[in-house]
């Protein structure tokens, strides 16, 4: 199918969000659950709630866009662009930590590797790098403007030197455990890690707090009405769950030497197959299971 400018950005903000119920320009009130769509309803009309995951929607009239409707929940306190402070602050503490703890291991920021014409290996500069009892470990403070595709592409890269790979996800605070809406790259990093994703934040020093991301449901309260040809019309009065919003479950805070190991994992296709993991190296936790 093809898409205009307009629709396209429409598009990959629902990849994006990990949902295409709204794509059709059409959600449905939260009460009568009539359905409406961007191109004529109104503000009023609502609330509104996507038909597919059950999040709440709401009516955004746009300029670059076409009228449309957006999920509307919130999301990790990631580091937004121009906090270079704290991005720093996230590598450096990690840095000096394994440096004092394996000052063998030569630790070091944003080193440099040189490419291998050979092996086909692009050169590439990890944010911190070394070896913690001999295996050579690189960690990736994610920066929210990186893809898929380049994530897919750092890690085949790194395991082609059999370099294992620690994706950290740094926050401006620390993660609440009310529920939210991870973006694509942390549903990834979660498939990657077996159901557990690596958040840091400042108060955390070196340290890392793995999450799990559990079910989160919504309460449809009962409605009834009488419809366009009066006739009685009731719904509601049940819990559904959201398809992409998820209730955070905190694993142990691990310290980056103690609590992880180097492993190798197969190459992994989960069920949403536009999202492969590749077969490489990782620095994974020890941890059992910590949820349901």
């Amino acid at each position: 199918m093809r898409f205009d400018e307009k629709e396209e950005k429409i598009v990959r903000q629902a990849e994006e969000v990990g949902c295409f119920g709204l794509v059709g320009g059409m959600a449905k009130n939260l009460r009568t659950h009539t359905k409406y769509y961007a191109s004529s309803a109104s503000k009023s009309d609502g609330p509104f709630y996507c038909e597919e995951c059950y999040s709440d929607a709401v009516l955004r009239r746009c300029i670059d866009k076409k009228d449309h409707f957006a999920h509307k929940t919130p999301l990790s306190p990631v580091i937004p662009k121009g906090e270079s402070d704290l991005h720093w602050q996230c590598k450096n503490s990690i840095c000096k930590y394994l440096s004092n703890i394996f000052p063998s291991g030569n630790w070091a920021v944003e080193r440099p590797i040189e490419k291998n014409k050979e092996k086909g290996i692009p050169d590439l500069r990890p944010d911190v790098s070394g070896r913690i009892n001999g295996y050579p470990i690189t960690i990736e403070v994610q920066a929210s403007s990186l893809t898929i595709p380049e994530i897919v592409k750092r890690t085949e890269a790194y395991s082609k030197r059999k370099i294992a790979i620690l994706w950290v996800v740094p926050l401006l605070g620390e993660l609440l455990s009310a529920p939210f809406r991870p973006r694509q790259y942390e549903r990834y990093f979660h498939s990657m890690y077996y159901g557990r994703i690596y958040y840091w934040w400042p108060d955390l020093g070196a340290k890392l707090v793995p999450v799990h991301y559990g079910v989160a449901k919504r309460h449809i309260e009962y409605s009834s009405w009488y419809d366009e040809n009066r006739d009685f019309q009731e719904a509601g009065d049940y819990d559904k769950v959201y398809k992409v919003i998820k209730t955070p479950i905190f694993g142990e805070k691990l310290n980056i030497d103690q609590g992880f190991y180097y492993h190798k994992r197969d190459k992994f296709i989960p069920e949403n197959e536009r999202k492969e993991i590749p077969a490489g190296f990782l620095w994974q936790d020890h941890l059992e299971k910590w949820w349901e």
